[in-house]
């Protein structure tokens, strides 16, 4: 059973996650954590000085998420496909949250990434490690380690404009269409599912 002090700092985690994500980094305001966490200023302040080192603790949060889905991902699915076809379909049931707000990793990357750099280098690992993951798939299908790199930054462009433009134009649709385009890319740079294409 979680401690009372885990179970405070989550309140905390969850709801800066949300406001950031909404609202943006910048907009949010320490008070503003206050008051959607129901969580006194004074105890927050127990766990966390500044706003910063709680958008840190949100991306360690962030991270632990993603680290556990691509481990459910890898005990679910045998094949590297699958997996990544996975993570598309994943995208896109945020579809409506996208058209809304963008994408959670990349509308934080971009706000940060403007004069806060720092904080953006630690954003910015959510993207490197799926990007990672992709790769580790892209290798086990049997592409030399170049070459998959190159397909899992195809993988995460095209993920990325999909969000922008259903975010840009508030259009959840464009996500949908999306999917079957980008499934039918990977099948087409598989080599099970595609003779035309070498190594």
């Amino acid at each position: 059973m979680a401690k009372k002090s885990d179970r405070t700092k989550q309140r905390i985690i969850q709801a800066a996650n949300r406001l950031f994500y909404r609202r943006g980094f910048n907009r949010t305001s320490f008070t503003d954590i206050v008051d959607a966490s129901g969580v006194p200023r004074g105890n927050i302040y127990y766990y966390y000085r500044t706003k910063e080192e709680i958008l840190l603790a949100a991306l360690e949060h962030r991270m632990r998420i993603i680290d556990n889905m691509l481990h459910e991902w890898d005990r679910k699915f045998s094949n590297p496909l699958d997996r990544l076809k996975r993570f598309v379909r994943v995208m896109v049931a945020g579809d409506e949250s996208t058209a809304l707000y963008g994408c959670p990793m990349g509308s934080l990357n971009m706000e940060l990434g403007k004069d806060q750099l720092e904080l953006q280098s630690h954003a910015s690992q959510m993207f490197r490690r799926f990007m990672d993951y992709f790769r580790q798939q892209f290798e086990a299908m049997g592409y030399p380690p170049q070459r998959a790199r190159y397909f899992s930054l195809q993988l995460m462009e095209r993920a990325q404009g999909v969000s922008m433009m259903t975010h840009v134009l508030r259009e959840p649709q464009i996500m949908q269409d999306a999917r079957a385009e980008l499934e039918h890319w990977l099948e087409t740079i598989s080599p099970t599912t595609s003779t035309s294409h070498t190594l």
